[in-house]
């Protein structure tokens, strides 16, 4: 017997939500209480609103200059490999010389292994170029790291693309640049979506770097900053919380309207074709 609504994959959707959500539920919440409260009584409702724990939090957790430092990393690392990226990807979809799987498989190698183990000639080489210290070194080593992930899904995207668009262009006398900017890029639009939201919430997210590479205050990342707040003995939960909600609101708010921008343009190529 099947039934004409799946409600019980609805159910488990709607408890892996519950499950998911809760804890940023609680975090929010949880920011709104003083010490005590959140000590005492974590999982419970506020009984006073502490709306003041927000602007005490920004003021003295320097988070306006710790956030231009991180829209800086992340707005920078994206337009970087978005451009590198789609351009990479389309020589390698497109064009047939030797070592073209070669190069494509190197890309593919970068997804095997984490920056992270590379931390010690990333350091040597960033002393070496002398920008430690300097969020260039940040942008630059977030850039490299999102280009393999964001080659392999374009490569596939582009290949998806229907040769004759490109053979109009040519006919129309377009160079192998203008067809790339005025035919593929508009066309790989969603794909594009994609590598945005996946690089800018990396980016945004990213600590282990930031924490290595820069050591000036006015120079650190957000994910840095916050750290601020967490001491050796003690740590200041009536600050942190409402830090960290802060912080996490750009990366949804970035989500929410890529998100639709894929589905928009995912959907009205779909109607086109």
């Amino acid at each position: 017997m099947r039934f004409k609504r799946p409600y019980i994959a609805y159910i488990i959707l709607l408890m892996f939500a519950i499950v998911a959500l809760y804890p940023l539920v609680d975090m929010v919440f949880m920011s709104f209480k003083d010490l005590p409260g959140i000590v005492s009584t974590p999982f419970s409702l506020p009984t006073k609103w502490h709306f003041d724990n927000y602007s005490t939090a920004w003021i003295q957790g320097n988070l306006f200059s710790y956030l231009i430092n991180t829209a800086i990393v992340s707005v920078a690392s994206v337009i970087i490999v978005i451009f590198f990226s789609s351009m990479a990807a389309y020589v390698i979809a497109r064009f047939e010389f030797r070592g073209n799987q070669l190069i494509y498989l190197m890309f593919l190698a970068g997804l095997a292994l984490p920056i992270q183990m590379m931390a010690v000639p990333l350091y040597i080489l960033m002393k070496q170029l002398y920008l430690l210290n300097n969020l260039l070194s940040v942008i630059l080593i977030y850039s490299a790291s999102g280009l393999s992930f964001s080659v392999f899904l374009l490569v596939n995207f582009i290949r998806s693309v229907p040769k004759d668009l490109e053979e109009s262009a040519f006919l129309d006398g377009a160079s192998y640049f203008q067809t790339y900017w005025h035919v593929i890029l508009p066309l790989i639009r969603p794909s594009l979506s994609t590598v945005a939201i996946l690089n800018f919430i990396s980016a945004w997210n990213g600590f282990f770097f930031p924490l290595i590479l820069l050591n000036d205050p006015n120079r650190m990342t957000v994910a840095v900053g916050v750290l601020s707040f967490v001491g050796q003995y003690s740590t200041q939960w009536n600050l942190l919380l409402p830090a960290l909600v802060i912080v996490i609101l750009p990366t949804i708010i970035v989500f929410a309207i890529a998100s639709r921008q894929f589905i928009r343009n995912l959907t009205a190529g779909a109607v086109k074709m």
